[in-house]
């Protein structure tokens, strides 16, 4: 298969065609045009690569960037919303991991923001699906590493299928770090089968599981339900979830710790953040 190349100049079109439908995600194909000064036919072949990436969905009549019950969006476009809050659940989530022991990571891009706080760990090893972790790992060094294999899913960049289901159930690991998409009283919920799968083994090969959601994530469900609480240790979330629903969740046993994001700014200009000083614990 040819390698396609996309030129530096489109690819900054492109991202910035993301920006646009993340602002406004009812905007249309002929106002993209106007606003970047490209021809309507640009941009429909714009909004087709972005499509065979897995980043948006084109229907009739529009594009959207938004997940719903039964569709989930790509880690490209996941890794820009609610950053600030995905980067201090994951730093709370990570001081919690102890030198020589075992954990896996899921492809979640909340899971992997943990990944600047792990490296200095000692004697860890890691497990993991996800081929931005495994990247990662690499280049930092210091940890043991296993990865999962399977077959590669271009939209989530990680290995799922058979053959992972069946990698993560002859492990046994000290403790697994997992999100998904939606959270509610019941339990937590995906909306595609095969992600089902993979983070329902994730949980039966775990000692300790640890759910890592951002409050956006909390009082919907999706089509499928990966389990109930009972199954689930511990939740870190952010401040802004709904309060009621995480008293619930502390009455099923679970232990809930809450962290403040603290914005800070990065050298692209993007809203960061860091751990707040002021992290809530509550146990049940």
């Amino acid at each position: 298969m040819p390698t396609r190349t996309i030129s530096a100049s489109r690819q900054e079109r492109l991202d910035a065609i993301i920006e646009v439908l993340l602002a406004d995600d009812t905007t249309s194909a002929q106002a993209l045009a106007e606003s970047f000064g490209i021809s309507l036919m640009t941009v429909h072949r714009d909004l087709d690569e972005l499509q065979r990436r897995g980043i948006v969905r084109k229907f009739r009549g529009g594009v959207s960037v938004a997940r719903t019950s039964t569709y989930e969006i790509s880690a490209p476009l996941r890794r820009r919303l609610s950053v600030a809050e995905k980067v201090a659940i994951a730093a709370a989530a990570a001081r919690t991991v102890a030198p020589g022991s075992s954990i896996l990571l899921d492809d979640s891009t909340t899971v992997a923001a943990m990944l600047d706080h792990l490296v200095d760990i000692e004697d860890l090893h890691v497990v993991t699906n996800y081929l931005p972790t495994l990247a990662a790992l690499t280049r930092h060094g210091g940890s043991t590493v296993t990865g999962i294999g399977g077959t590669y899913d271009v939209g989530h960049e990680s290995f799922l299928g058979l053959g992972a289901v069946d990698a993560i159930r002859a492990l046994r690991v000290d403790v697994a770090f997992l999100s998904t998409t939606t959270v509610d009283v019941e339990g937590l919920y995906h909306q595609e089968e095969s992600i089902v799968a993979v983070k329902s083994a994730m949980i039966r090969s775990a000692r300790r599981r640890v759910l890592l959601a951002d409050s956006t994530k909390f009082g919907t469900t999706s089509f499928h339900r990966i389990c109930d609480w009972d199954v689930i240790h511990e939740v870190v979330t952010d401040t802004a979830a709904p309060a009621e629903l995480l008293d619930t969740i502390r009455a099923r046993g679970v232990r809930v710790t809450t962290v403040e994001p603290r914005p800070t700014e990065n050298t692209t200009g993007r809203s960061e953040c860091d751990a707040g000083a002021d992290e809530d614990e509550e146990n049940t």
